[in-house]
């Protein structure tokens, strides 16, 4: 068969179906404001769904399994925010108007460094720049993060329409997929799903699972620090448990604060310092030998470096919030990378299935 014939033989995509598709895109970014509420209500939904699915089996009607299940999800959670969002709101607030004063109390044991190095001036101008820089950055971050974030519409949107979206979606989840699932095209239906399996797994997994170890971490990194007598040891205990999602990066920062926080209020006093290492240094090897390898295992796969890259490029790309869901996403990239690997050490392109060229000898 000719090349031409091959050519013409392929499928093509009709451009209405690619205008289509630019229009949804485009529609979603110019709706991404509000887009909130509802991936958040498709995201309780997809986490929530096999336990839907197990009451489902014991008898129970799909839509009250979605109620009685999001009934008890969302009243934990109002309950720890009642519970615990005023002392944390409050911690916050302190700790937000006082960083800048914690970081130019370290000024002091700065000169003291700066004299033992012997160029004093040089590194005491760049410690107080990189201070005050420091203390507008982190200062901007929180004032940002209070007036979007305690914002009434946003409130009233989050809690609202969220549990809303929620229990149509936990409700319809099965029937939903399965429509979705019958309009793949049939050529690539099966590879298709198989992919949407392997992330489901990769995905659901390390999502649940990590959900569980950031609220273990909170809990003891809340109480250890709190024992030993540390400032906003709730606040810190929370961030640390929270940036349990972002690898490595959420470890430096988390510790960053923390003895930030103790020379701010102890000084270089080192069992105090010591102790504030110790507790995350114990609960970092709680998590590493016994709430990993119970609760997520070895679901995502990935390389170290390649989620190093990942929480980087969110960062860059979407802020915080891509920071977040570095890790989620790469783990569904990964699926769809080691295919096409595969495809690829299977095509022509890597094969050779043609013979070498006989050698040609010429007779003088």
């Amino acid at each position: 068969m000719s090349e031409a014939a091959v050519l013409d033989g392929r499928r093509r995509i009709p451009i209405r179906w690619i205008l289509v598709a630019a229009i949804i895109l485009w529609f979603a970014y110019a709706t991404r404001g509000v887009l909130g509420p509802f991936i958040a209500g498709l995201i309780i939904a997809y986490l929530l769904d096999p336990v839907a699915d197990k009451l489902e089996k014991r008898g129970v009607p799909r839509w009250a399994a979605a109620m009685l299940i999001l009934v008890g999800f969302f009243g934990v959670f109002a309950l720890l925010i009642l519970a615990m969002a005023p002392l944390v709101a409050a911690q916050f607030q302190q700790l937000v108007q006082n960083l800048p004063q914690l970081i130019q109390s370290l000024g002091p044991l700065v000169e003291r460094l700066s004299d033992a190095a012997g160029d004093v001036v040089a590194i005491e101008t760049l410690s107080n720049d990189l201070m005050h820089r420091a203390a507008a950055w982190l200062s901007t971050i929180a004032t940002g993060i209070l007036s979007r974030g305690l914002a009434v519409f946003n409130l009233l949107a989050l809690f609202v329409m969220m549990p809303v979206v929620a229990f149509y979606a936990l409700r319809d989840y099965d029937a939903l997929t399965t429509r979705i699932n019958a309009w793949w095209p049939s050529r690539y239906a099966a590879t298709i799903r198989r992919l949407l399996g392997e992330s489901d797994a990769a995905l659901a997994g390390f999502v649940r699972g990590q959900s569980l170890v950031c609220l273990s971490l909170a809990i003891f990194y809340s109480v250890g620090w709190s024992l030993i007598g540390l400032n906003y040891a709730l606040v810190l205990g929370t961030l640390a448990g929270v940036l349990g999602f972002v690898p490595y990066l959420g470890v430096v920062i988390s510790v960053g604060l923390g003895l930030l926080v103790g020379l701010g209020q102890w000084g270089p006093d080192v069992l105090n310092l010591g102790l504030i290492v110790g507790i995350f240094f114990i609960g970092q090897l709680l998590e590493s030998t016994v709430l990993t390898p119970n609760l997520i295992g070895n679901r995502i796969g990935l390389h170290p470096l390649w989620v190093l890259f990942a929480v980087f490029a969110g960062g860059e790309l979407l802020g915080i919030l891509g920071v977040f869901l570095a890790v989620p996403v790469a783990a569904v990239l990964g699926v769809v990378m080691r295919w096409l690997l595969g495809e690829y050490l299977k095509s022509p392109l890597f094969v050779d299935e043609e013979p070498p060229p006989e050698d040609v000898t010429v007779s003088a």
